[in-house]
């Protein structure tokens, strides 16, 4: 009787909580409030700024998300990424929107095509999209044009374009791709291509308010919370012409927030960080063959050499750049042991500045320039690391050895019994067995080591005149 109380109640209980766990379900799935999954890019766009967005579109899937909203602040980027990120967002499964956020975010350079290529794209109105134009850090200005005044000086003219090498054209070229892109993504999503293709073009950069006015961005919102009441009811045309209506007033938000590698990946592909990298590995590869046994600066020297590799594996790098900073470190090094009399600290110091400023190919985006605060520090820490350290250890070095028998080698003493010829001696604070070389030495005399024979010291009585100068 008691057993089948009690799997009654059991029964009763399983239930209970069915209707519990079922009830809420019911009612969400009734409603339409899925949540909404949210990522935040911050900084250049690079390699794991794209994997970041990639698996962000896949976990919003899974989760079955009604939509993925990514706030965006970057002053722009690397080609390629930008280029992943566009054709994940052009064929994403699920509505994605972009929101440049907080109040003074950019959506710079890579920003604006990835802006663009949401389904719904919206900006704070205190922020500036725009200015995608490719940047030639090195590029020389063009002369301004004579005006021709025969027709031999116009043949002159056009042979010489013909052999000179041409930056422009390749930056025509450049133009030319990354308009023509701008202007397809921003047809597709129904938004204003010409200023769009003004934007590579000119440089051309709009406000919130602006953009909202010309038709560049959707919606203007004062924080993520109003911007999803303001898409509410809006619907989104997906792959396959499969049209969708948001539900997003009160939905929850979920952040899917960046891994532990991806914000660690995202913070060696800084070219600053690159740089401390690259100087971290040659001091400290430089102090361990200087000091052979020290460990500790070689593991760090090695450490940073691998991470400097990835670095280099995801930014554009001029190696030249790289090549003037090593040649830079070697000179530093010349002029720690020899004198030069500050030529190779100048061109040391040169060569670095120039190989810092050369490291990375800025030609798509200014974003990817080495600040000249970071170039500054580097500088004067591998200045100091060098005149100080290096320095000191190759001074040590050159350094007469003064411990085992060439540090006894004329040492100075007094004799604490008769040497004759063997005794007791006290040379340097320490008593030691001793034979005279030349005759017998009196105990209290003054005596020079000649030379060590183990654990015994072969001595001479110190000349008249040597021990007077010592006693005044």
């Amino acid at each position: 009787m008691r057993m089948r109380t009690r799997t009654a109640a059991f029964l009763t209980l399983l239930a209970a909580l069915a209707l519990t766990s079922v009830g809420p379900a019911v009612g969400d799935a009734e409603s339409g409030q899925r949540h909404v999954a949210m990522i935040r890019l911050r900084g250049a766009i690079d390699v794991p700024s794209a994997e970041y967005l990639d698996r962000a579109l896949r976990v919003a899937e899974e989760q079955q998300a009604q939509c993925l909203l990514v706030l965006l602040n970057t002053p722009g980027g690397l080609g390629q990424p930008m280029k992943d990120m566009t054709e994940a967002l052009l064929n994403a499964s699920l509505p994605t929107i972009v929101y440049v956020y907080p109040a003074g975010a950019f959506a710079i350079s890579a920003g604006t095509f990835v802006t663009l290529s949401a389904h719904i794209a919206a900006m704070q109105p205190a922020t500036t999209i725009g200015a995608a134009h490719p940047v030639q850090l090195f590029s020389m200005p063009q002369a301004p044009e004579e005006p021709k005044e025969a027709e031999g000086e116009e043949e002159t003219e056009g042979a010489e374009e013909k052999v000179l090498p041409s930056v422009d054209a390749t930056m025509e070229k450049m133009v030319n791709t990354f308009a023509l892109q701008a202007r397809v993504i921003a047809e597709a999503r129904g938004r204003n291509a010409d200023w769009a293709e003004k934007a590579v073009r000119q440089s051309a950069t709009l406000s919130a308010a602006e953009a909202l006015e010309q038709g560049v961005i959707d919606f203007v919102a004062d924080s993520p919370e109003d911007l999803l009441s303001a898409i509410d009811g809006r619907e989104v045309t997906l792959p396959g012409n499969r049209k969708v209506t948001l539900a997003t007033a009160g939905a929850p938000i979920i952040e899917v927030s960046a891994t532990a590698k991806e914000q660690f990946l995202h913070v060696l592909a800084d070219p600053n960080i690159l740089l401390v990298l690259l100087v971290l590995a040659g001091l400290g590869i430089m102090f361990e063959l200087q000091n052979p046994g020290a460990i500790l600066p070689g593991v760090i020297g090695g450490l940073s050499l691998l991470l400097a590799l990835y670095s280099m594996a995801v930014l554009p790098v001029n190696y030249a750049g790289v090549g003037l900073i090593v040649f830079a470190m070697l000179l530093f090094l010349g002029e720690v042991k020899m004198v030069s009399h500050g030529v190779l600290t100048v061109g040391g110091v040169a060569s670095f500045v120039v190989g810092a400023l050369m490291l990375m190919d800025t030609s798509l985006s200014p974003a990817l320039r080495v600040s000249w605060q970071v170039i500054v520090v580097m500088t004067v820490l591998v200045l100091l690391f060098f005149l100080f350290i290096v320095g000191a250890a190759v001074r040590a070095h050159m350094r007469k050895v003064e411990t085992g028998e060439q540090g006894m080698l004329n040492a100075r003493g007094r004799a604490l019994s008769v040497l004759g010829p063997r005794g007791t001696v006290l040379v340097e604070g320490e008593r030691w067995r001793a034979r005279a070389v030349e005759g017998e030495i009196a105990e209290g005399e003054q005596i020079q080591v000649v030379r060590q024979d183990g654990f015994t010291l072969l001595v001479r009585q110190r000349q008249q005149s040597e021990s007077g100068e010592a006693r005044s």
